[in-house]
């Protein structure tokens, strides 16, 4: 199974009135956590992919804390092997991509999820290591490529809460969702692991729990005809409306507070709302009458 950065897209119903199913995973060490890795030729050209064990990823979970500790991978140095290892310069000669990774199982097929969680400590070398966090949704018919274009994998921050939702709508049966971290760079050399750094996740505090909940986001009438009204307590970078197609109708950038769209073109539906505010993407459903 190759893996490759993806996102899952959750579900939607309309019944007499509209309906909302939704899925909420905090990062926990007692979820069922696996782990993957595909290396590339320092080019970026893919080679090939294995599964590993979390511990080999160079993952570390911490059950008496519940955090994960991500760092980058060196269990395949080797110094004499010119494999992986540049022996002129003692430098990896592989691009690594350890995937950290849960599957929740078909239940979360068409249903909305959300993932999130919160960075407690950052110390990964970023002029060398990209961290991030996903949630995928992988085709088996495609050879487990990513169903929606790595639009749900983002970069981890440097502190503070993280947060990735997408809506059921994109992630029909068949799909394989999986949520988790991945730590892409060079294989590095074990006696650098010190000032390569890390990255530790845990559950989010109370307080962006309850944030995350609210979202910080309202939109109204819905359902609407002519105009949309977006509430916000929050800076919103762009905004895009989308049918349950995916195809994008409407975008809109660089808004806070109160903000009215012109939704007139929009046929009777049902539409998907994208709010990005940096790493945090929210969505919305709303119906055009």
């Amino acid at each position: 199974m190759n893996i490759k950065h993806n996102i899952l897209l959750a579900g939607f119903c309309l019944c007499s009135t509209l309906s909302y199913t939704q899925n909420t995973v905090e990062v926990s060490v007692t979820d069922s956590w696996g782990a993957w890795i595909n290396w590339f030729d320092l080019g970026g050209t893919y080679v090939a992919g294995s599964a590993w064990g979390v511990s080999d990823l160079k993952t570390t979970l911490d059950t008496a804390s519940n955090t994960i500790t991500l760092q980058p991978n060196f269990n395949v140095y080797d110094s004499t092997d010119a494999y992986w290892t540049d022996p002129a310069t003692f430098l990896g000669a592989k691009l690594m991509e350890g995937t950290t990774v849960a599957e929740p199982g078909t239940s979360f097929n068409g249903v909305d999820l959300t993932f999130h969680g919160s960075v407690s400590a950052h110390t990964l070398d970023t002029s060398l290591y990209e961290a991030r966090y996903f949630i995928k949704a992988l085709d088996p018919g495609a050879g487990y490529a990513d169903a929606l274009g790595g639009s749900g994998t983002f970069g981890l921050p440097m502190s503070g809460n993280f947060s990735v939702t997408v809506p059921g709508a994109s992630m029909p049966s068949g799909l394989i969702i999986q949520y988790g971290f991945t730590i892409y760079g060079i294989n590095a050399n074990p006696v650098n692991e010190a000032s390569l750094g890390s990255v530790v996740v845990t559950a989010s505090t109370a307080s962006s729990l309850a944030q995350h909940e609210s979202n910080g986001i309202s939109i109204f009438p819905n359902p609407a005809s002519t105009q949309l009204r977006i509430n916000t307590d929050q800076f919103i970078d762009h905004m895009f409306v989308r049918d349950l197609s995916g195809k994008q109708l409407l975008a809109v950038g660089n808004f806070s507070s109160n903000h009215t769209i012109d939704t007139s073109m929009l046929p009777s539906g049902i539409y998907i709302a994208e709010f990005r505010n940096g790493n945090k993407r929210i969505f919305k459903k709303f119906v055009i009458k």
